[in-house]
């Protein structure tokens, strides 16, 4: 039994396809540009990945940390946490294209810049979490959820700050952040999504809602 109708489900497709295909379009550019650079600077995947153990423990940590709170709060995200639909293999593809852009954007450019202009570790650490989060929380704004709206950034601020450590205690290679949010998104997009896009944040079946 579907607990969102129809008309939900072709919406998270069409708006998790849309972005899913504009990234997957940056990730060819930047690859075609340079393959050796993008391969070993922008992913992170070289000889130097696996340098800190620590950081890779954290970056299960997180990963498994944010699923199960994600899964707590958003009751909806939890009941379909292991369901595999049509939108689930778009969900897919969303999270690798989405965890490599995202990380990429967020942590690795926006770090460095901030480095380049001098500025602490700590300051570059709140601000890639602060706009991670602000960012995150902005569609749900659009939908004139404000009372999920801000738990959603908190959260998701809480995530881009981690991750952005991560990346420090990476010595800046992004592999392992860019894994931790990939694994975090394959669990719970498409859902968390179509939550927002059918309205299920807490799971109230009203009975209008529910396609048998």
């Amino acid at each position: 039994m579907k607990n969102y109708s129809a008309g939900a489900e072709q919406t998270t497709g069409w708006v998790l396809g849309g972005l899913s295909l504009a990234l997957t379009s940056s990730i060819i550019f930047w690859y075609v540009g340079n393959p050796t650079q993008f391969i070993e600077h922008r992913l992170g995947i070289n000889s130097e990945a696996f340098n800190n153990p620590i950081a890779w423990l954290l970056t299960i940590v997180i990963a498994v940390g944010y699923i199960m709170y994600t899964a707590k709060v958003v009751p909806f995200v939890n009941e379909h946490l292991f369901t595999f639909t049509w939108l689930k293999v778009i969900g897919i593809w969303a999270a690798f294209v989405s965890g490599i852009v995202e990380e990429i954007l967020f942590r690795q450019v926006l770090m460095d810049w901030l480095m380049s202009l001098h500025y602490s570790v700590v300051i570059q650490v709140l601000v890639s979490g602060v706009i991670f989060g602000v960012v995150h929380g902005a569609w749900i704004f659009l939908r004139g959820e404000f009372k999920i709206a801000l738990p959603v950034i908190l959260s998701t601020t809480v995530l881009g700050g981690l991750l952005a450590i991560v990346y420090v205690m990476s010595d800046r290679n992004i592999l392992a952040p860019i894994v931790s949010h990939i694994i975090i998104n394959l669990f719970i997009e498409p859902w968390l999504i179509l939550s927002a896009v059918s309205g299920s944040w807490d799971d109230k079946h009203e009975e209008d809602k529910i396609i048998t």
